[in-house]
């Protein structure tokens, strides 16, 4: 890439993109004509989690439609949920001389030796919806705000059950679950949540019959 910094903000501005078409529930149309300068040809890797997801299989072709908009080329992979698969895709791609790398990990946690190989190789890493975790190579970071997602669930329920009214309707039963113990964003969506919900519990209006509130208790591997 002849222009690194214009490059760089053009693959941010697609993962930041490509997030916000998923939460929204739309598909890229092609990808935006935008800032094209810098693209250059240059290929980008993607490595998504699995396709077992409609979410990341949504997420992927985002990515890939927004970057062939603005003029790189792409190298989409999913790891089937497998943290080794991922390291082995990523070195791949890595051998394959990507320009960059854009990177949903799967365990945020064990992708520190991968990500030197990419920094040695002078190829810039973008970290998607999960941040990356134990290393200081990833040069951007695409994501929500995840507390302000946790606390928009926790407003649904409540607002779904009559409670945010000031009304002492209940009690109700609630059961907790929240994401992977290994996805970084998992603490930020469930402590969002938590904020607007646990005064409910409090006062008795909501009642967690099994007594697990603490997140420790209520992740879900890989989901």
């Amino acid at each position: 890439m002849r222009n690194r910094r214009a490059a760089l903000a053009a693959i941010a501005s697609a993962a930041s993109l490509a997030l916000t078409l998923t939460a929204c529930g739309q598909n890229s149309e092609g990808g935006s004509d935008e800032d094209k300068g810098g693209s250059d040809g240059a290929t980008v890797g993607i490595a998504m989690p699995t396709k077992s997801s409609e979410r990341w299989i949504t997420d992927g072709a985002n990515v890939e439609k927004e970057l062939k908009g603005k003029g790189f080329k792409t190298k989409l992979v999913f790891g089937e949920d497998d943290p080794d698969q991922q390291v082995s895709q990523i070195e791949n791609m890595i051998t394959q001389g990507v320009d960059a790398l854009i990177v949903a990990a799967i365990d945020n946690k064990s992708l520190g030796n991968v990500l030197q190989q990419a920094k040695d190789a002078d190829i810039p890493v973008i970290s998607y919806d999960r941040l990356i975790l134990g290393t200081e190579n990833v040069d951007y970071y695409a994501s929500f705000d995840n507390e302000k997602v946790g606390e928009l669930q926790g407003g649904y329920i409540a607002e779904k059950l009559g409670l945010k009214d000031g009304s002492e309707k209940g009690p109700f039963n609630i059961e907790l679950f929240a994401g992977s113990n290994d996805d970084n964003n998992t603490r930020y969506f469930f402590n969002g949540a938590m904020k607007v919900l646990k005064p409910y519990m409090d006062k008795g209006q909501l009642v967690v019959r099994s007594k697990q509130t603490a997140l420790n208790q209520v992740t879900t591997l890989r989901w």
